[in-house]
């Protein structure tokens, strides 16, 4: 068989073997979500046991999420030298050393460097699993999947928020740690059964390409091909890794970038803070727990609807609407203050177009760049996503004990995601022509009068 392997793939209907990887995919990104509910269970806890100052606990939980921005920053790039399931395999793998390591820690220093170490697996893991999904899904089932890997996060949250709070309850805080340890070793044999990525293979041409293509076609179920298809020159021109920097790419490198940045600063407060603020409005603990529930849960409604209909329309389309909804829940969820359904339900449509704008720029980014720094590119805006998720808690600290009013510090949080509403559909994507206004000359103006 002649022809691109790559346009046979995603021209194709969606195979069983693709859905699997989507299932590994999304299961991997709820490592996410559990570990940052961990985290949050199990600080209580740690402070109470070994006497530790609120200021020094914040950095325990900062951690995580400063390991999460390296993670993003330094593993991904390996993604586009050594293969995504490399990376994604490497990244799991620290995942796992560094929670099980977390159980065993016997003071603040060893469980923040291990927090770290944890981060560090959970960012690169996030970008090349994002990569390997969108290298791998049908055009047709290509935003419908990786929403679904970004809704994992917000399934692990439940799932391993709820498993976590039990077994820290009856078995002591560095149970849960055990249990992410054992969870993302258990996975490994799965990483281990997932292929390759076509794009890499075909990018890197080593000898063996043809071989290794067709070994991936055939467990997909697609005939063989007799050669390897031509690679266009944007694949050729582009260096491994630092090409993200190039001119025809600075662009989009800088708005993808300032997108991330900007929605994490907004999400990583909503969600970080929802809980204590339900509770200094008169609600109860269990009631501020239930408040973090079920913004996940409208997390993974609108992760999933707008995934779908981006596959239908376009990302680029429909994000700036999103986003923009999203400014508007966020500010309507800052100015309830009573009432239990009116709140919750506040919540819950906050969580909906927060996990469903998230789900449009991991969607867009593969779409920027070329397979040499497509892994790259995304580390790259995944570790400013969370840059801005360690500021945006922080900033939101400093305001509330300034005195601010609930509804006054909400409305200015939510006031970043409004920069991604502009900037989303100014980002040039892979192939795209820059749009040129015609220039009509004297004789033209002459005519036309």
């Amino acid at each position: 068989m002649t022809g691109d392997a790559r346009i046979v793939l995603r021209e194709s209907p969606m195979k069983s073997f693709q859905i699997m990887v989507v299932v590994i995919c999304t299961v991997l990104n709820m490592i996410d979500g559990f570990d940052v509910l961990a985290i949050s269970f199990t600080a209580p806890l740690i402070a109470k046991e070994w006497d530790v100052a609120p200021a020094t606990l914040g950095i325990l939980l900062s951690a995580g999420l400063a390991g999460m921005a390296m993670g993003s920053l330094l593993l991904s790039p390996l993604a586009d030298l050594w293969g995504r399931r490399n990376v994604v395999l490497l990244s799991t793998a620290i995942i796992s050393v560094g929670m099980l390591g977390s159980a065993v820690t016997s003071n603040v220093l060893e469980l923040a460097a291990l927090r770290f170490v944890t981060g560090l697996g959970v960012g690169g893991l996030l970008a090349s699993g994002n990569t390997l999904l969108a290298e791998y899904a049908p055009d047709r089932w290509r935003d419908f999947s990786i929403s679904a890997m970004v809704v994992g996060y917000s399934a692990g949250a439940i799932i391993g928020g709820s498993i976590s709070a039990y077994l820290i309850a009856v078995f002591g805080w560095r149970s849960a740690f055990i249990f992410g340890g054992a969870c993302s070793t258990l996975l490994l044999p799965a990483i281990l059964y997932l292929p390759e990525s076509l794009d890499f293979i075909l990018s890197r041409r080593r000898p063996d390409a043809l071989e290794r293509v067709n070994a991936v076609m055939r467990r997909i179920g697609h005939p063989a091909m007799t050669a390897l298809p031509e690679l266009a020159r944007e694949e050729i021109s582009t260096r491994a890794v630092l090409g993200v920097f190039e001119p025809r790419f600075r662009k989009a490198t800088l708005l993808i970038c300032l997108c991330y940045f900007t929605l994490m600063f907004s999400f990583y407060f909503v969600l970080s803070w929802t809980p204590k603020n339900l509770v200094d409005l008169g609600f109860s603990v269990q009631q501020g727990i239930f408040g973090s529930v079920l913004l996940n849960v409208g997390g993974i409604l609108g992760g999933l609807i707008f995934g779908y209909f981006a596959g239908k329309s376009h990302t680029r389309t429909l994000a700036p609407y999103m986003f923009i909804a999203l400014f508007a829940s966020i500010v309507g969820f800052g100015a309830l203050r009573e009432g239990l359904i009116p709140v919750m339900s506040g919540a819950f449509v906050a969580g909906f177009f927060l996990i469903g704008s998230m789900a449009s720029l991991y969607i867009l980014v593969p779409q920027i760049y070329p397979a040499l720094v497509r892994n790259t590119g995304t580390g790259l805006a995944i570790g400013f996503g969370r840059l801005g998720a360690v500021v945006g808690p922080y900033v939101a600290g400093l305001l509330i004990g300034s005195g601010w009013q609930r509804i006054a510090y909400y409305s200015v949080l939510a006031i970043p995601v409004l920069i991604p509403a502009l900037a989303v559909r100014h980002i040039p994507l892979l192939g795209e022509k820059p749009a040129v206004r015609p220039v009509r000359n004297a004789d033209t103006l002459r005519a036309a009068e």
